[in-house]
């Protein structure tokens, strides 16, 4: 079939040893069954994991010709892991996964089946209508939906996952933003509107526990703040305009009181209060100034996002250029035999 598409499927892992085999077993079943797949290939991002999950992915690697391996030098986080998959995909389309099997990959067709029937749309993304994450996973995962949706006005219904599938020009867009702190979501939304959210099932951890403790979350939170919306630096506005008003009906007080005869000694309590006001709030201004002023610093500084220290694969997807090309021979001579 000429129609046929190739899929990478990128996975960053962290702390996921013990998970890894039984992934790539269900990986190598629900791959095989999608009929309009001609190739795939399987990236996994060791993000300089402690535990063994290098050694695992390694000896999956020679066992499974479709895994690629890559090993990071320093533990970057799961969105530059992710991002590092995606610059080696290959694909038409690119899917990307967590490495704990709560993302189902037998609900890998229900994103394929939606993306393929709907040539309007560039980006499908995975909803679930029940999570099985902790509490304040559930609540963390909201609000920084509701920054997004906020930030790039989208659509009220739609729901934010790690769980996509997206067309080749998509991750080319993607691929082309430079920010020292990416958001993969973020980069998507900035790069198309053209994304639906596909109702699938949520697994429970297959093994081990989650590494996305409660100062992760913040920490991710705060990050998407700082990074897509200016929001922090309104605030600190606003609440500058509020206490110049502030001031200034209390130097107006105090000239009433004088003008009348009715001033008195001026209150230390008064004082104290002023001054520790008026202080904690410059703090905290320039505290946010600052946080502003570092990602700053580290976008013109220019530090690699990430650094590789092995890849390990068996064969190599033609990248689409070449796919297109070999693709046109073979209809040449097609014709030519008819």
């Amino acid at each position: 079939m000429e129609n046929q598409v190739r899929l990478s499927v990128v996975i960053p892992v962290y702390r996921s040893a013990d998970c890894l085999a039984e992934l790539m077993r269900q990986l190598d079943e629900e791959l095989g069954k999608l009929t309009a797949v001609s190739d795939f290939e399987v990236i996994c991002v060791n993000d300089a994991s402690p535990d063994s999950s290098w050694e695992v992915l390694s000896n999956l690697q020679k066992q499974f010709s479709w895994l690629v391996a890559i090993n990071l030098m320093n533990n970057v986080g799961q969105m530059k892991a992710t991002l590092c998959g995606l610059e080696q995909a290959r694909g038409d389309l690119i899917l990307t996964m967590d490495d704990d099997i709560q993302h189902r990959p037998d609900q890998i067709s229900k994103l394929f089946d939606q993306l393929l029937s709907r040539p309007d749309l560039d980006c499908v993304l995975g909803f679930f209508p029940q999570k099985r994450h902790a509490r304040y996973r559930n609540l963390g995962s909201e609000f920084i939906a509701w920054m997004n949706r906020h930030e790039f006005k989208l659509p009220k219904h739609l729901k934010t996952s790690s769980f996509r599938l997206m067309r080749r020009s998509v991750v080319n867009s993607t691929l082309k933003h430079q920010t020292a702190n990416p958001d993969i979501s973020v980069l998507i939304y900035s790069s198309t509107s053209r994304i639906e959210n596909v109702p699938i099932e949520h697994n429970e951890r297959f093994a081990g526990e989650s590494t996305y403790t409660v100062a992760k979350q913040v920490q991710l939170a705060w990050d998407n703040i700082c990074n897509v919306s200016v929001i922090p630096l309104r605030l600190v506005a606003i609440s500058g305009v509020l206490m110049s008003l502030f001031a200034t009906s209390l130097v107006l007080r105090a000239l009433y009181q004088y003008l009348t005869g009715v001033t008195q000694v001026p209150g230390w309590t008064t004082i104290v209060i002023l001054l520790g006001f008026i202080s904690g709030f410059s703090q905290l201004s320039l505290g946010i100034l600052g946080e502003y002023l570092v990602r700053m610093l580290k976008e013109v500084r220019g530090d690699p996002r990430y650094v590789i220290r092995t890849i390990e694969r068996q064969k190599k997807m033609p990248s689409s250029e070449e796919w297109s090309s070999s693709r046109e021979n073979r209809l040449a001579e097609t014709r030519a035999e008819s």
